[in-house]
């Protein structure tokens, strides 16, 4: 889980904490390109748009070393053509709009990692 924001780092690693996943969270897509090279993670949930590595670039870096992980990018600023634009030219998994529904987030990392 990589976001600048505490609260929704907070917010996810408990969710999918109690849903059973094995949870890391980073605060940049440095500290999480870090993280991820120790780790392996099979998905990374992260914002689009943070100060130093994009989540793009940060998708981009981790896909060389570990070609099957998942990426769900998140945005509050990207409206709905952009974000399906985005997917589909860096092949990101999924693309979510903040504020998003934990529902449907947990429902889409369950059928990623199936």
């Amino acid at each position: 889980m990589v976001d600048d924001n505490p609260g929704i780092r907070i917010l996810l690693e408990d969710l999918f904490s109690s849903k059973g996943y094995k949870v890391g969270t980073a605060a940049s897509g440095l500290e999480a390109l870090e993280l991820a090279r120790k780790q392996l993670p099979d998905l990374i949930i992260s914002d689009l748009r943070m100060p130093g590595i994009s989540g793009i670039e940060l998708r981009a870096r981790l896909l060389s070393s570990n070609p099957k992980m998942k990426v769900i990018l998140m945005s509050a600023y990207a409206d709905k053509q952009e974000m399906d634009k985005l997917a589909c030219k860096h092949k990101i998994d999924y693309m979510l709009d903040k504020p998003f529904d934990l529902e449907h987030l947990s429902d889409v990392v369950d059928d990623l990692l199936k």
